[in-house]
């Protein structure tokens, strides 16, 4: 899917157009991923050209901390959770 959005000049005038957009998909990434929406897999694939750690670097930077489970059944809860709030 390609997505297009406007930006007033004045605030992308350091930055070339690459690093803007990788930049904008990281941080939607990890609100996306602090959120529960995403896991780190799937942000990784969202964003591109990253890998697991430097994204949990990132995470770290902005405060995200990385999500765990105590146990197997917690996991299976968000799952489920997340499985009917997505169907």
């Amino acid at each position: 899917m390609e997505l297009t959005i406007d930006i007033p000049e004045k605030y992308v005038i350091n930055q070339s157009p690459e690093k803007l957009k990788k930049l904008l998909k990281l941080n939607t990434a990890i609100d996306m991923y602090r959120n529960g929406l995403l896991s780190v897999g799937a942000a990784i694939e969202f964003i591109g050209q990253i890998d697991r750690y430097e994204f949990l670097y990132e995470c770290k930077q902005r405060g995200v901390e990385h999500q765990t489970y105590e146990n197997i059944e917690e996991l299976k809860t968000e799952v489920a959770m997340l499985d009917k709030e997505l169907s």
